[in-house]
């Protein structure tokens, strides 16, 4: 098995559960509200830890309570936090996160996020180079990700970019990349594109892989496009779906499965997790999941 590094935020997340979601200066009550921890890096590095992935975490935390729980945590999951930044005088990142009919909006404070920058890139730059797998997301500076990839490409990593929170990216950017991971909303904007999913997948065969929630996920293999559906669940919260596929796909690749296989593993490791609440209750365990797929998967 291929080693994975995931480089990213780490959060805590806050939950708000309502029926409705509030306009713009209108009060309402909430029915229910808890804490777990979150940030989209340590989502996807919980996702493949806790399906049995080796799996190292690279961000950064302020020295608070809340870095202490973060780091707690990913512990028990599994997760190698050695190379994590603690930063003095800077609060751990925090998520608000709105639940209404198991549809989500979610506010970022990046907080310790931020000092994930070059700085600290280029002290653990060596230890990131010991592994195979490395996983991003835009939840960390973008110019600490422009710097690294190209570094990590010409090493002959695997490079996976989940560009989310979304913002247009550079052609050597995408270029450096293995595989690029957008929603279907996120597409148009990372790529500068107009056209449609199918034209968009055609110019990016076998690395761009868009996600379209219950509908599925969607790429190009070089002769045609596949779509890989989503399984059939009861949703209560979606929250950690993209973090959980995204995670799952990449413990997949570290196995040696092919893009399709990845992907389809990722796809039911992400329809699981939605049936629990919170971004990282839900994801299941390596038992879960072959349980479903032996006995539950038609």
């Amino acid at each position: 098995m291929k080693k994975i590094a995931v480089v990213g935020s780490l959060n805590i997340d806050y939950f708000v559960e309502t029926d409705i979601f509030p306009s713009t200066g209108e009060t309402i009550m909430g029915k229910g509200f808890f804490m777990s921890v979150g940030g989209k890096g340590a989502n996807q590095a919980v996702a493949a830890a806790r399906l049995g992935g080796k799996v190292s975490m690279f961000g950064s935390v302020g020295n608070d309570d809340n870095g202490k729980l973060l780091i707690g945590k990913m512990e028990k999951e599994g997760v190698n936090v050695s190379h994590l930044n603690k930063v003095e005088g800077s609060n751990t990142g925090v998520a608000f996160i709105e639940i209404c009919n198991s549809e989500n909006r979610i506010l970022v404070i990046s907080g310790a996020n931020q000092h994930t920058n070059i700085q600290y890139i280029n002290r653990i730059q060596d230890r990131l180079l010991e592994h195979d797998i490395i996983l991003f997301q835009l939840e960390t500076p973008l110019s600490m990700i422009e710097y690294i990839i190209p570094i990590l490409a010409k090493e002959g990593k695997t490079i996976i970019l989940n560009p989310a929170p979304a913002c247009q990216l550079s052609s050597e950017l995408i270029a450096n990349v293995t595989f690029l991971t957008p929603n279907e909303h996120e597409y148009p904007l990372v790529l500068n594109e107009k056209g449609e999913l199918k034209e968009t997948l055609e110019k990016h065969p076998n690395k761009v892989i868009v996600t379209c929630g219950s509908r599925g996920v969607y790429f190009h293999e070089g002769k045609g496009l596949i779509k890989v559906p989503a399984i059939q669940v009861e949703a209560v919260d979606t929250t950690g779906a993209g973090d959980t596929f995204s995670g799952a796909f990449t413990l997949a690749l570290s196995e040696g499965r092919t893009i399709e296989e990845s992907i389809r593993f990722g796809t039911i490791a992400a329809g699981l997790s939605v049936r629990k609440k919170g971004a990282q209750t839900g994801m299941p365990t390596r038992k879960e999941m072959e349980h479903f797929i032996k006995e539950e998967l038609v």
